[in-house]
């Protein structure tokens, strides 16, 4: 298995949860879960580490970042600063095939309650579409990585099971505005979709 495959496994294992904030990664014991060799697994840390979902500590080698209130904070202004800003492209680049499979996914998000473990797969899954619509791959490579870095600590409070009519119906607005083509609304829903987690996200620190 490649370095970008066994960084990938990784990548899911942190956003589902499976691997959480502040746990060591043991080399052994990852290569033989993923059953790969420890060459390319040393060398998907190291890619992780540079994507700032893993840090290298002195003590405990590896473990899976654990972001402060500060950093949380930059990491929502970073979103701020690049997710409204594809709106644009991302009402172009949409075809009806396209808000239709959006709509799929946020129905089956709504279906899942307060189950924050099928909610993240799904819920990443229909941020990573909306934003592949814009053909920014630069742009939405970072978003990736800002949306994997804030999963583990939206879950938190996805569990709680408060404010998810919100969540759910800015999903909703978000494929509307995308349907309708209407790429000043889109960044509306997005600027207040990405303020809301802001604040639960930082009120459970």
């Amino acid at each position: 298995m490649s370095a970008d495959l066994i960084a990938d496994r990784v990548r899911s294992a942190i956003r589902r949860g499976d691997l959480l904030p502040g746990a060591r990664l043991v080399q052994e014991k990852l290569a033989a879960d993923l059953a790969v060799s420890r060459i390319p697994l040393r060398e998907a840390l190291h890619m992780l580490a540079a994507e700032g979902l893993l840090v290298s500590t002195p003590n405990r080698g590896m473990v899976v970042a654990e972001l402060g209130r500060d950093q949380l904070e930059e990491l929502f202004d970073l979103r701020l600063q690049l997710e409204p800003g594809l709106a644009e492209q991302i009402v172009r680049g949409c075809r009806p095939r396209d808000a239709d499979a959006l709509a799929d996914l946020a129905e089956q998000i709504h279906l899942k309650g307060a189950d924050a473990a099928a909610r993240a797969a799904l819920n990443y899954q229909f941020h990573a579409r909306v934003y592949e619509l814009a053909d920014r791959p630069l742009t939405t490579r970072f978003v990736d990585q800002l949306l994997h870095l804030v999963e583990p600590y939206s879950r938190q409070w996805v569990r709680s099971g408060r404010d998810l009519h919100r969540i759910d119906a800015e999903h909703r607005q978000m494929v509307d505005a995308i349907r309708a083509g209407n790429a000043d609304a889109l960044a509306r829903v997005i600027v207040a979709h990405i303020l809301g987690a802001r604040d639960h996200v930082l009120a459970a620190r």
